[in-house]
């Protein structure tokens, strides 16, 4: 596919709005996906590349909550292993799914995504009334420790197919498993992703689905916007600005749905 100038600016703006807004408050894959589909990338390749150039930023976090991880060293290889396995096959299936195939799923896993993101600051809000409450964290329940590889297996299938959104629910299984501490869900949230996009990523690439030109290009334009606007969310918090990511997960939603049913 040539790599056009119109191309190289359209996508490197999308990507540089949403670094800027998953500084803030996530949901940027909800407008890099559909950019890449946008500029005629086929929706496996343009899922294969946005998971790519997600990478750093997920890589980021997670060495930045490397202390956090500490505590629940113990369970990593529990939870680790599930995310491996699951982002791995995950992987797989959207490779040998065809791609008139994942164009009909399109516009379900992107309402499945848009809910994911508008239903978030419930769940948010619960992390931070127990972070708040300054109690001590509790040990696994036994029972969770066999439930949660399952449950982590599961989100990661999803992870390595589409995993838009994906990141609430790791938070979600891991707050249900008796995690209280924001920080620590949130150490364990972007290592879980990291694996289990590594995982796809490096299956992507060995099937050749990955458009390195375009991935690259991402990676620096979320980054760069990534960084500018994680250093004016921690001066003041835009206001707004989830209520303008679900309105344009619902619009874009809402066009697939048109454009694959029509």
């Amino acid at each position: 596919m040539p790599f056009s100038l119109v191309r190289t600016v359209w996508l490197a703006a999308a990507s540089l709005v949403a670094g800027a807004i998953n500084a803030i408050a996530g949901g940027g894959s909800l407008l890099t996906f559909p950019a890449l589909v946008h500029i005629g990338v086929l929706p496996k390749q343009a899922n294969a590349t946005n998971t790519t150039a997600l990478l750093p930023g997920q890589f980021s976090s997670a060495i930045a909550y490397r202390k956090e991880l500490a505590r629940h060293r113990s369970i990593l290889p529990w939870l680790l292993v599930p995310a491996f396995f699951g982002g791995w096959i995950g992987a797989r299936i959207l490779v040998a799914t065809r791609q008139q195939q994942f164009l009909h799923l399109i516009p379900w896993l992107l309402l499945t995504a848009t809910l994911l993101f508008a239903t978030g600051p419930l769940l948010q809000k619960k992390f931070r009334r127990k972070a708040e409450t300054g109690a001590q964290p509790k040990e696994l329940r036994p029972i969770a420790r066999i439930l949660l590889p399952i449950g982590v297996f599961i989100v990661c299938l999803y992870i390595g197919f589409f995993g838009a959104g994906a990141g609430l629910l790791i938070m979600g299984l891991l707050s249900f498993a008796g995690i209280e501490s924001v920080h620590e869900i949130n150490a364990l949230k972007s290592t879980i992703t990291s694996v289990s996009n590594t995982v796809a990523t490096i299956t992507f690439a060995v099937f050749g689905v990955i458009l390195w030109h375009y991935a690259l290009l991402m990676m620096v334009a979320a980054s760069i916007g990534g960084y500018a606007c994680a250093r004016i969310a921690r001066k003041r918090q835009p206001k707004g600005i989830r209520l303008l990511i679900t309105l344009i997960g619902c619009t874009v939603t809402a066009f697939f749905f048109w454009q694959v049913y029509k």
